[in-house]
């Protein structure tokens, strides 16, 4: 038997997009292995990658970067504020979310509970706290679907199947033109 072997970079420089590379998500899905919210556990190869303090305050490092499933990232993000969730990252990945209870809840990330040289510290960060406008109301922003998620699906699978039968009826107007061309009608 052969394996072949890709190690885990711990990468401890910040990058200069929005969008994490390829190498950093590979270290944030070993790390995290499951969404960061406190109980949930889907794992983080499904989930969206999250930065703690908002690009481009918060830089894209691994320092201020988490998985939340979709669900929770977006609790995260439009739920926050004064009587919202506030959630704040240490430097080895350990999340610190505040709950509108006043409730504090410490998550740990798994995969450097299994590896602990993936819970290393990445790096302290130097940005200010993420403070909102107490007059920023998030969640008028939340977005809200005009259709479920069976009904994008039908749609999608519909208008595939109307492209495949476009295709297919091209094909046989063509099929049918080389037909006449090269064949005699029957004699009947």
């Amino acid at each position: 038997m052969t394996a072949t072997l890709k190690p885990v970079v711990i990468p401890t420089q910040a990058e200069s997009g929005y969008r994490p590379s390829a190498a950093l998500v590979d270290f944030l899905r070993w790390r995290d292995l499951t969404c960061r919210w406190p109980g949930c556990e889907k794992p983080a190869g499904k989930s969206d990658i999250d930065h703690t303090v908002p690009f481009p305050v918060g830089p894209t490092h691994p320092s201020n970067l988490k998985a939340y499933c979709r669900t929770h990232h977006l609790v995260k993000t439009f739920c926050v504020g004064r009587v919202g969730w506030t959630d704040r990252q240490l430097p080895d990945g350990t999340i610190v979310l505040g709950a509108p209870t006043g409730h504090v809840y410490r998550t740990e990330a798994h995969g450097a509970a299994m590896f602990p040289v993936l819970g290393h510290s990445t790096g302290a960060l130097n940005v200010p706290p993420h403070v909102m406008s107490p007059d920023v109301d998030r969640s008028v922003m939340m977005p809200r679907r005009k259709q479920t998620r069976d009904q994008d699906r039908r749609d999608r699978i519909n208008a595939e199947r109307l492209e495949r039968w476009e295709l297919t009826a091209k094909e046989e107007r063509q099929r049918r033109a080389w037909l006449a061309a090269n064949y005699e009608p029957p004699p009947f």
